[in-house]
This record gives structure tokens, sequence and C-alpha cells, in this order.
């Protein structure tokens, strides 16, 4: 209905309203006259009857504000900001859902000065799969590659695999040829990335679940070979398993290379250590280290921070919080007292991020906190109804009990929105829905739907004892309806009922609000300015990430909200005011409002490098979606890329970067932009400037010590400490005497070691000598005749001479030849060039020719091209032409061209001569892993020979194996495993559907896994 409410003056700047009632079945509507700014901040004086209710402003069918949290009964105070798209009168109509409320004052006041963001969806057309999928706390997004923008993992939980992301530099981007997941279903959590072996480019740590507690398993560690991750978990020494949750690489022992942290959930028993550490032993491996105090902390979540600002790495473990100061030894000390004592003992920290909220140069924390998505117990069911759109949804725990609602329906129904996740054997099974007295039986599978109406399901069942949903019509367009569980037997149920037109639980539905906290850094004590900062009431977060989302140079938030049962509704982005405030933000464009799934976790990172911060978020049970920043306002901005340090080589990990501007000073430290499972290493640093366009000073500072510095340079570019400005330069001379005709390469050498390498050339006297843009030399005067050569970088403010005589001609034979290959060695069919080295360079003869000690295995041309034929070993040698006894030779291994593969060799015997249950049996096996390549242990030990026993096809009951390590890093050969039976029954004696498979595999060192099987071995009595 119209209210006769008039908007009433508040000041130059504001309106107001009063006493407005809205009830979920009766929105308020009024006129309001858009004046002055479209920016407008809207503070409800909010007094509610109910446990909690959501607020909704829309003008006409846009809404401006979405779902503000209602937490509590009583009186409340909220605001969010709104951003009309004109001036002029309009209608505004709000909205209730779950209890009436009474606004008792609505002031609206300008606020011109905050430009908010606006985002746009580019998922589709940057290439990302789109697909509705479990999540798991977030992705990790790092420059994988190191050619200079972000790629990045989204990381699923079981039913849709992991994902490896390309960064096109266009936009766009290609998945990975590979999945992450190897099988169906596999558990898997989070990862992180980061360089361990100091090659240039990030190895992978896949986190991987541990059977819910009962099958520990080891996380995966992925090597990149150019790009291809090979999994070599054993061969680095990882061999320790858990409850995986997520990893972090840390140096934790300041020695300039990475190690890892391995987070695991509590196991059942509360084994311990609980989190496994591993030091990096610089060959390429891991070893194992005790850590005592942090390795038993009975917490899941990890975020690795420098809270004391001396670039020792600190770790806050939450759920529950604690955090353990780094003290740059491979220890750590527990300094949670840091924290006040209410907020250590808050449960329910689902993620957190460090944030400098006041650009004071240290970090501050922001805990966003929300219920469980699976667990709870004790908890009552989440429920929504809309009585507009007609739509009754709930959200029960899975454990053992009994859930009764009522409901008004005159029209027929629909279950639909229906997610269901069995556990403790209900895995796969149909949770069946009975309609009426009768019982009638529906199996409507997860995803599935139900359309029925009052003749389908008339009267009440006397016995509702079974496993499943109850519906039944009792008369007068009444309904009831029972979920009814005698088991713990679901992770996660929900549905959505529509056409409902009133509705009534017999329970009192779960208040999901919690609150978030906000804790300021105060010279290393934490103090709680939740409510100083405006941060929101209520709510249900499962992540957050930060940013300068406006490029104002104040740090932002974005806060991961879990919604609705029904459908998704807006995150929260908290604007950072730079005034001790934040202000809420619900419609900026980078949420899936009104879609499938639940709010989970995402980072902020600027995807195309255009200076403004986008957004890659997950839904639970929803889709992967990346978010477009799009340009606003005059604000100015930074991007610095930290590289590896330039004498000691050490990766970005932990690296401060400073930025000073004639007003400001900000810190950033390169890390994640906030973490639960998953750890990212956003190394091209964005800073937000303001009105800012001059930089005085940009310095960057390794873990190690190490600096690089930028002075007096112009916003709105990138910085790259692989391209600093240099300090000095030198031209190269020593020994250089050129005569008429010759060619010389110069070369300069640049200060600092990482200095950009642009350096302009240029001849006083180009008849004596001329020389190109790269520093060629053409000699082309009489000896005796000189030229000065002007080398000049850093935008002609660095520069040096030197004086080029043209020498007298002198003969320069060739005096020592060296040759060189891509790779030592070939597979027959390859063909390469080969490469030769002369001392001295350019002599006056360099003709060469070539011979092959063994044309029948390799041939080489006129030129150094080789052709490899067959296997062998052959020695390649080029003579001077003019001096044959001036010679260089190069070996070669040529392999024969291959197929991997392993083979039961006695599979035949199995076949004609089945084994008895309980005797022992040999499995005769043989293998090649490829020319170039060898066996590896992978996270297999070695070459594998597994006798399964499959509830059905593929759930294992059991596997028994046996794992050959003395064929690791060989090419081929043989391998004898010994299995028993002990204990199984006879194949015709296993319930139906059940059978035992017999398997051997190996990996090898190009990451392929290689196998061979008896699909349904047969035992017999």
């Amino acid at each position: 209905m119209l209210l006769p409410f008039a908007l009433t003056a508040c000041g130059p700047t504001g309106d107001s309203l009063t006493d407005i009632s809205v009830a979920p079945s009766a929105p308020a509507i009024f006129n309001y006259a858009v004046n002055g700014s479209k920016n407008k901040k809207l503070t409800f004086e909010i007094d509610n009857p109910g446990a909690s209710a959501n607020l909704t402003l829309l003008q006409g069918e846009q809404v401006l504000i979405d779902n503000l949290n209602i937490p509590r009964n009583g009186t409340q105070t909220l605001n969010a900001l709104v951003h009309f798209q004109a001036l002029g009168e309009t209608r505004l109509q709000l909205r209730t859902i779950n209890s009436p409320v009474t606004i008792k004052s609505l002031e609206i006041e300008d606020v011109p000065h905050v430009a908010v963001p606006q985002f746009k969806d580019i998922s589709v057309r940057a290439g990302l799969d789109k697909v509705n999928s479990l999540k798991y706390g977030g992705p990790s997004v790092a420059d994988i590659d190191q050619d200079g923008d972000y790629d990045f993992i989204l990381n699923n939980h079981n039913a849709e695999t992991s994902k490896i992301y390309w960064n096109n530099g266009d936009g766009t981007v290609t998945k990975h040829k590979d999945d992450l997941s190897r099988w169906f279903m596999q558990d898997l959590h989070g990862t992180a990335l980061g360089d361990y072996d100091n090659d240039g480019d990030l190895d992978m740590l896949l986190s991987r679940g541990g059977g819910n507690g009962t099958n520990p398993s080891v996380s995966y560690f992925y090597r990149n070979n150019d790009s291809n991750f090979v999994r070599y978990t054993g061969d680095v020494g990882i061999e320790r398993g858990g409850r995986g949750r997520g990893a972090r690489y840390i140096d934790m022992d300041l020695d300039g290379d990475l190690d890892l942290l391995l987070v695991n959930e509590t196991g059942l028993a509360n084994q311990t250590p609980q989190h496994l550490f591993y030091e990096n032993n610089g060959q390429g491996g891991f070893t194992y280290k005790s850590v005592a105090g942090i390795q038993d902390v009975r917490s899941s979540r990890t975020l690795v921070t420098d809270l004391d600002g001396d670039n020792i790495e600190d770790i806050v473990m939450y759920g529950p919080l604690s955090i353990w100061q780094g003290n740059g030894d491979f220890t750590y000390t527990n300094i949670s007292d840091s924290i006040p004592d209410a907020i250590r003992e808050l449960s329910s920290v689902m993620a957190i991020t460090d944030i400098d909220i006041d650009n004071d140069g240290d970090l501050d924390l922001y805990l966003a906190r929300g219920k469980e998505f699976e667990h709870g117990k004790g908890e009552t069911p989440s429920v929504d109804f809309d009585p507009i759109a007609r739509n009754f949804s709930l959200k029960t725990r899975g454990y053992k009990g009994v859930d009764e609602f009522s409901f008004t329906a005159s029209g027929p129904l629909k279950w639909h929105n229906y997610q269901f996740l069995g556990q403790n054997g209900f895995r796969g099974k149909a949770h069946p829905i009975f309609l009426g007295k009768d019982k009638t039986v529906n199996d409507v599978p997860a995803e599935g739907t139900l359309e029925f109406d009052k003749t389908m399901a008339q009267g009440w069942p006397d016995d509702i004892s079974a496993n499943g949903v109850y519906l039944g019509h009792i008369g007068n367009n009444k309904w009831r309806g029972a979920l009814v569980r005698n088991g713990d037997i679901f992770w996660s149920y929900f549905f959505t009922l529509s056409g409902v037109e009133e509705a009534e639980t017999h329970f009192e539905p779960e208040n999901r609000n919690i609150q978030d906290i906000l804790l300021e850094n105060k010279e290393g004590q934490f103090v709680d300015v939740t409510s100083q900062w405006n941060i929101p009431l209520g709510g249900n977060a499962l992540g957050v990430t930060t940013g300068d989302f406006n490029n104002d140079g104040q740090q932002d938030l974005f806060v991961y909200r879990w919604g609705l049962v029904e459908k998704r509704i807006s995150d929260l982005m908290l604007l950072n005011t730079g005034n001790g405030a934040f202000e809420t933000v619900t419609m900026h464009g980078a949420s899936d409002l009104g879609g499938s799934g639940f709010g989970d976790m995402g980072q902020a990172f600027d995807f195309d490098l255009d200076g403004n911060l986008d957004i890659l978020s997950g839904s639970e049970y929803g889709q992967w979606y990346l978010y477009n920043n799009q340009p606003i306002g005059d604000n100015h901005y930074a991007l610095v890329n930290v590289g590896y340090s330039p004498q000691d080589n050490v990766d970005a990990i932990g690296a401060q970067v400073t930025i000073e501007t004639p007003l400001a000073t900000y810190v950033k430290r390169v890390g994640s932009a906030g973490e639960v499972f998953s750890q990212s290493l956003l190394n091209i640093v964005h800073f937000g400037l303001g009105s800012e366009q001059k930089i005085k000073r940009i310095h960057v500072r390794w873990r190690n010590g190490e600096t690089a510095t930028f002075v007096d340079k112009q916003a709105d570019n990138m910085f790259d400490t692989d391209k600093l400005d240099a300090t000095a330069l030198a031209i190269n001379t020593q020994g250089l005497a050129p005569r008429s005709g010759d060619e010389v390469q110069l070369t300069a050498t640049l200060a600092p070691l990482n200095a950009q390498q642009d350096v302009s050339w240029q001849s006083s006297h180009p008849s004596v000598a001329n020389i190109s843009k790269t520093g060629l030399l053409q000699v082309v005067g009489k000896a005796g005749e000189s030229t000065t050569i002007t080398a000049t970088t850093n935008k002609g403010k660095i520069s040096d001479t030197a004086q080029i005589t043209v020498s007298q001609w002198y003969e320069k034979p060739l005096e020592a030849i060296q040759l060189s290959a891509a790779k030592p060695n070939l597979i027959a069919g390859d063909e390469l060039t080969l490469s030769a080295t002369f001392t001295p360079e350019n002599p006056d003869n360099d003709q060469l020719k070539w011979i092959s000690s063994a044309p029948q295995i390799a041939t080489v041309d006129t030129k150094g091209n080789l052709h490899a034929l067959t296997a062998g070993s052959v020695t390649v040698t080029a003579k001077a032409e003019a001096n044959p006894s001036i010679q260089g030779s190069i070996d070669f291994d040529v392999q024969a061209d291959v197929k991997p593969f392993i083979k039961i060799d006695n599979l035949a015997q199995f076949i004609n001569q089945p084994v008895h249950a309980g005797d022992t049996f040999e499995v005769h096996v043989s293998y090649h892993a490829g020319p170039g390549h060898t066996v590896i242990a992978a996270d297999e030990g070695g070459l594998r020979v597994w006798l399964r026993h499959f509830k059905y096809r593929w759930f294992p009951i059991e596997d028994r194996i046996e794992t050959d390590k003395s064929v690791l890093y060989t090419v081929s050969g043989n391998s004898t495993a010994t299995l028993s039976t002990q204990g199984l029954v006879p194949s015709d004696e296993l319930p139906e559907g059940q059978f035992y498979s017999l398997e051997v595999s190996f990996t090898n060192s190009n990451g392929k896994t290689f196998e061979d099987a008896i699909e349904e071995f047969i035992l017999i009595e």
C-alpha cells in the first residue's frame, strides 16, 4: 500500500520518515524526491517484534538495498549506502521477510564524497566453467607461470573437480589441460602456491580430506615443470597424513626458501600432532619437523600475516582463535593474550583477513563469523517464508530428529531447490517423499523437483517413523509436513516449497545472525572496534576479502553472506571512509542476486591489471563468478610487481611494499587477501592513491632484508622490481680491438642488478663505426680512426661513453670450439640444431665440418642439424674447416620411442586358474616409464599392486597394497608382488554388487599415471 507519510526536512542535506509499518505480506510504499547527491546514506531505527528479519528497499524492480540483517528482537539501528541512477521524484518500496517490523525513523542524507564501486559479471566472457558445485573456502590466486598476470585455482569439494585457469592477458582464461580431481567425488580441500625450489614458477600443495577422520590422507604436492604439474609428494618427502584442510608456504627459519605448514582438522581420536610442519632442505625436498605448541592447536583455519611488523610471518589459527608469533627459527610463541578474552572465546569464526584500516602501517584483523554450513548439532532448522513469492524454504541439520511444520496452500505446489548429501551409509540413497495418508512414495533426487496438489496427498498417515519427508492435506487447504531422520544421515539438507500462502513451524527457527568482529592493532594489542567502525549488525558470513575497491587510498572489505535458504542474496561491501568508519553497500554488482547457492569465499585482485580491483567469488552449491570492477571517478592507483630479490633470488612471499606520496604513506604485505583453507600469492600489489598523481618513493623489502626503490614516479602505472631505474651504467670494452669490417655486440653493465635493460646506443662518427639499437657495432672506418659510443638509460638520466678506435689488421684464427644442445638425451625421431661457441668471438673463419660417430644412430648435416634415428650412444664432433685439429664434441644418449606402459604379465594365469580364497598369490609386472622419464614415488610410493574389495563401483571397502620402491627412478624393468587373500570370501559368496579388482600402477616423471587391471578378479572356494 502507498503510505501517507511525507518526507520531512532533517537538516540541509537530509530527509526523514517516521513510524512505518512493514510486514512480509504488506510492503510499505512511499514517494521520495532525490535531490543533491545521487549517493545517499539511509539510517533506519527499527523495532522488531520477532527473533530476526531482513529488510529490502526497492525502486520499482531495482533493488537498492538487499536484505539488511535485523539480527535480534527489539529496537536497533541499521544503515546502508544507496546509489540512485537519477535525480527527481521516485517511488520506493520497503519489504521485510520472516517478521513484521516498525521503522520508527528513516533518515536519508547525502554522501557525495564516497565513490560506490560497480562490478560486472564477466565469468562467461572470461571462460570460466559455469556449473554448480560445493566449494572449499575460496580460490588460490597467483601468477603461477610468472608471466606477469594472475592465474587462479578454483577449489571445489568433490563432485565437481578443482581446476586451474591460466590468464591469457586479454580478459580471458584457459582451463588447464588436467583436472585436479583424480577420480569422481575425490575429497579435495584447500590449495597453496609458492616457489619451493626457486626455479621461477609456482608449485602447488593440494590438501585432501581424511575420510571424515577414518582414513587420514597425505596431501598432494605438485612440482610445476613448465606449467605441467607433476605429483612429487613422496619424492619431496611428504609422507604424513591427516584430515587435510589447507596448506601454507612460509619461510619459517628465514633461510630464504619456503617451508610448509599442512593444516588439519582434529582427528576422531585427537591424534597429535594435528598440524604437520616440513622444513625445506634446500635439495629439492622437505624434512618433517616437530614444532611444539602450535602443532597441536585444535583449529583448522589459518591466516598467515605479520602482525608485529618484524618481517617474520605470524600465524593466526582460528576455530577456536589463537595468534602465534613467528620467531624466525621454526618456533612460535603463543601471543593470544593480545586478543580480548571475550573475543578469544567466541565461536564460529569462519574467515579472517588482515587489513590496515587506518593506514598506520600495522595490520588489523576482520573476523567474519557465521553458522557452519554443515554440522551445527543441536541447532533448529533455518527457515525463510516469503508470502509474496509464496515460497517456504527450510534447511535442517542432518542429525537424528523430526522437523514438523504446517502451511496453507489452495493451489498446486512445487518441491524444488532440493539438495541433500548423505552420510553414514546414506550417500547415494534416495530419501523418499511420502504424500498423503497412504504415503505414496516419490523418490526425488537431489536437484530434482516434485509437483503435486491436494488431490494427490489427502490425509495424514498414522505412522511417520520411517526416514523421509511426509506431506499431507488435512482439509480446508491446510497441510502438515514432517522431515524424519532416524540417524545422523545427512551432511546437508534443504528445499523450497512453492505455492505456500501461510506457514508455521512447530519449532523456533534458528536465528542465523552472528556478529562479525573488527580488531584494531594498537601497539601489539587488539582492541574491539566493531561498533565504533560501523560494522553491520548480525549477518551470517562465511568469507571475507579486502582491497581498495574505489582507489580512494583506504582499505575496504567484502563480506560473503550465507544468505537465504531459497536464494543468493548480495554480499556486503564495506567502504572505508577514512574517517574511522565503514559504510555498507549491498548493490555493487559483485553478487549473483537471486541465484542458486550461498555466499562462500573469494579473493580481491586486479585480474586485468587496469588498476581497479576485481573479485573472484564462489557460491556454495552455486557457481564461480569473476566480477570486473568498472572504473568510476578520478581516483588514481599504483601497481607494484614484486619479483625475486636481486641478489639471493628470494621469492615475494612476505615482502613489504611501502608507497610514499606527498600526503600519505601506504604499507602492504605480499600474501593473500583473506584466508580460510587456501593461500594466494598476490605479488602484483595494488594501491589506491585517491586524488594524488605523484609518488615520491616506492620501497620494497624482501623477507631477507634486500630492498628495491623507485623515486619520483607518476601514478596510474605498474612498477616492476625486475625493471628498476638504473643508478649506474658502464660499457664493457675490455679486450675490445675491432678491425675494419668486424661486427661486435657491445654490452653494458647496469646497477642495481635488476635494473631495467632499456639501454639506447649512439655513435658520434657513424662513418667510423655505426651501432644498432641493440648495441651491435659495425666497424666501417680505417685503422686509426675513432668514434665515441654513448650508452644511455633511465630516460637519459644515466649514461656512459667509450672511445672505439679501429685497429690495424691482424689475424683472428679460431682457437677453440664448444658445442651445446637444448637437451642431452634424445628420443628416436627427435631433431635439434646444435650450437657452437667460438674462442675468440667472430674468428676470421668460423666454417665447421660436422661428423657423427654413429650415423646409424644419429645423423648431422653441414649446418649442425641433428636427427636421432634409433636407440644408442653417439658423439657429434665439429672441426674447424681452416684447422681440423681445432674441434669440439658432444655426447648423446638416444632412447627408443617406447610408449609408457605397465602390464600384468601373468594375467592369463589368473583367468585360467583363479586364486582360492585364503591363499597367497604372486603378481608379475613389467613396466616402462617412457623415454626420458623414470618411475617416481608421487603419492603411491613406487610401483603399486593392489587387491581391492568394492562395495559397488567404485566405492572400496578394503585395499590390500604392496608397493615396490626398488623401481623408483628407473626407466623400465620387472617387479613381483605377493598378496594374501586371507579373510576374504569367494567371489560368488559376496553380497550383491560387491566384487574384487586387481590393479597395478605407477606414475612417471612427466606426471602421468599408468595402470593395468583385472576389473573383476575372481576368488574361488
